[in-house]
């Protein structure tokens, strides 16, 4: 945000950048000439910047866009960890078939080198119906387990990331009311408690599912956390802020100082807020990383 600057049109100027408009100065006085401004549509910051054909192909391709940018994104944010954790999302099979495919990570494969097409299609037994190779066992058990208790989590997303993960190993892993960014989760946080070792059975994402209940968010102790959502953007933003929020919880608590809750009904007011335009925000959000990816990692459209 360009600071305002109080002369001649500096003012103008500094407001008009303010409001995503470039301009070009004419004149020793600072005149503006209408034809000379330039603006760009608000709504291609909040719409896919990648085109695909109607149908169940399109549609399938689109997942597999959405979630290899994911993938690629928050392995830049260092949000997962090593070759492990997974994210999925559903989608119509490519080939028209009326079934369902839930899209996961090739097992072994690290999240830099994830592509769309690389990306794996198991059905509701987890049996392999696109591409080839091994999927991710965890991956397959995890979510197709939460799916049965959450039929509507068409994106699910789980990971070891750090500040997150740290509150998941506390006795109290209460993701606390200390910032704007925490009240984004007012009352949409879940918490399990009860590790039991790896996940590779469906049985245990089921339980998974039944712990998570009709959150957004659940805290597995010891463990990481999961994010259920209706679309790629809107869980990848999710993580995003979840981080952020642990982050300052934990660098708040960290000063031995305690820690100031906001009340909560301006908990309640910030969260209704934000909500109102969530997709808004998260697309906004999830584009603009995908726009950067296309500069840096084009091969993940691949």
């Amino acid at each position: 945000m360009q600071a305002m600057v109080r002369n001649g049109g500096g003012v103008m100027r500094a407001m008009m950048m303010v409001c995503g408009v470039g301009v070009r100065q004419t004149g020793m006085a600072g005149a503006y000439n209408a034809a000379t401004v330039n603006t760009r549509s608000m709504s291609s910051f909040f719409s896919p910047p990648y085109t695909v054909p109607k149908g169940p192909w399109g549609e399938n391709r689109s997942a597999r866009l959405e979630l290899a940018a994911a993938y690629r994104g928050l392995d830049l944010m260092n949000l997962n960890e090593g070759v492990c954790n997974h994210l999925s999302v559903m989608t119509p099979r490519a080939d028209g078939k009326e079934e369902s495919v839930m899209l996961v990570v090739k097992y072994g494969l690290h999240w830099s080198e994830v592509t769309a097409s690389g990306l794996l299609g198991v059905n509701g037994e987890a049996e392999l119906v696109e591409g080839e190779g091994e999927p991710d066992i965890a991956a397959s058990c995890i979510h197709l387990g939460i799916r049965k208790v959450r039929p509507d989590a068409r994106v699910v997303m789980h990971t070891h990331q750090p500040y997150a993960t740290a509150l998941a190993c506390l006795k109290d892993p209460s993701l606390l009311m200390v910032h704007q960014n925490s009240t984004r989760f007012y009352q949409r946080v879940a918490y399990d408690n009860y590790y039991s070792g790896l996940a590779l059975a469906m049985d245990e994402g089921y339980r998974l599912g039944k712990a998570l209940g009709d959150k957004d968010v659940l805290f597995m102790g010891h463990h990481g956390v999961v994010v259920v959502a209706q679309s790629v953007a809107l869980a990848f933003d999710n993580l995003y802020y979840l981080e952020r929020a642990a982050q300052v919880q934990i660098l708040a608590q960290s000063t031995q100082k305690e820690v100031e809750l906001l009340p909560d009904d301006v908990c309640q007011k910030t969260s209704q807020d934000f909500w109102r335009d969530v997709d808004k925000y998260s697309k906004a959000q999830f584009y603009s990383m995908y726009r950067r990816l296309r500069q840096t990692q084009p091969d993940f459209e691949l």
